[in-house]
C-alpha cells in the first residue's frame, strides 16, 4: 500500500465500532502482520494491542507466547555458554522476545551447576553401605550419566554446525522400515 492509498486518519477521539475492532482482531489472528493491519485500517499500534487483549481468542494468545520445555531451554543455554550463539542470534533463531529471558536461564544454569556437588570419577567403585549409601551411589552414577549425555549433545551440536547437516532425528520423521 503506497502513501496515496493510505486511508485518511481518524480523529483521536473518534470511536470505532465493535464489529470493526473484531474484524481487525480476526485479521491479525488469521496471520496478517499487525503493522499491515494498522496501515490498512489506519489505526494505532496501541489501539490494536488493546483490541487484541479485549477481543482476541485464547488460541491466539497461546500462539503468541512460545513456551519452551526444560530440554529446549537447556539446549539454548548450552549454545549460549559454548559461544555458538550470541544473545542477538539466539533471539532471532528461537524467536525469543527479551534478552532478559536468556540471561535468567543462563544464571539459573550456572547456579544449578554451582550448587551441585562434584561427582567422583568412578562412582561404581564406591561400595554401597545400606540403603542410604546405595542411594548416594546411584545419585552419583546418575549425575555422571547426565554429564555424559550433556557432553554427547554438545558433540552432536558441534558436528551439526561444522558439517552443516542434521544429525538428530526430527520429531515428525517417519520411522524406517
Amino acid at each position: 500500500m503506497t502513501e496515496t492509498e493510505r486511508p485518511p486518519r481518524r480523529a483521536k477521539n473518534e470511536n470505532y465500532t465493535i464489529v470493526f475492532r473484531q474484524e481487525a482482531v480476526k485479521l491479525v489472528e488469521s496471520g496478517v502482520e499487525q503493522r499491515v493491519v494498522q496501515r490498512q485500517l489506519g489505526i494505532s499500534a496501541a489501539a490494536l494491542q488493546a483490541w487484541l487483549q479485549e477481543y482476541g481468542t485464547v488460541v491466539y494468545s497461546q500462539m503468541r507466547r512460545q513456551i519452551f520445555t526444560p530440554a529446549q531451554r537447556a539446549a539454548i543455554v548450552r549454545e549460549l555458554l559454548d559461544g555458538r550463539l550470541t544473545e542477538d542470534e539466539a533471539l532471532l533463531k528461537y524467536r525469543l522476545r527479551l534478552k532478559k529471558t536468556q540471561r535468567e536461564w543462563v544464571a539459573a544454569r550456572r547456579a544449578a551447576k554451582a550448587a551441585a556437588p562434584p561427582a567422583t570419577d568412578f562412582p561404581e567403585a564406591v561400595p554401597p553401605a545400606g540403603n542410604a549409601g546405595e542411594a548416594a551411589a546411584l545419585a552419583a552414577q546418575l549425575r555422571q550419566a547426565q554429564w555424559q549425555i550433556e557432553a554427547l549433545h554438545t558433540l552432536i551440536d558441534q558436528a551439526e554446525t561444522t558439517y552443516k547437516i542434521g544429525i538428530r532425528k526430527k520429531g515428525g520423521a517417519k520411522p524406517s522400515k
